[in-house]
């Protein structure tokens, strides 16, 4: 079920935007997620986030795009290091334009598992 959470993983703690399964008829709820996320964010000091995005199974065209451009830019702040699991080839693309932009570096995994190992190494 998509949400904003935060957990504890090996001693370290991670903040999670999962929107999975989200589909296109679902904006508004995807919106409220990362609306939730980005305030949430902001209560972390400077470069200091682990960062998991969640975006399996989910709907996306250019709204949501955009949408996850601006979460990711307002977000960039805050982030330690971030992983995205679940990116179809679609979204890698996008990714790779978010990349540049922002100048974050995103680590595209394909489960939560494997996300959660690679952020405690940061």
């Amino acid at each position: 079920m998509a949400s904003v959470y935060t957990f504890d993983y090996k001693g370290k703690k991670i903040f999670c935007l999962d929107v999975s399964g989200l589909q296109l008829n679902e904006k508004a709820e995807y919106k409220k997620l990362v609306d939730i996320a980005r305030e949430e964010i902001t209560k972390y000091p400077p470069k200091t986030a682990l960062v998991i995005t969640n975006v399996s199974n989910t709907g996306f065209d250019t709204e949501v795009a955009a949408i996850m451009g601006e979460y990711a830019a307002h977000n960039t702040p805050y982030v330690k290091a971030s992983a995205v699991v679940g990116v179809s080839e679609v979204q890698k693309i996008v990714l790779a334009a978010i990349k540049a932009i922002t100048g974050r570096e995103f680590y595209i995994v394909n489960s939560m598992e494997e996300a959660q190992e690679w952020l405690i190494q940061q």
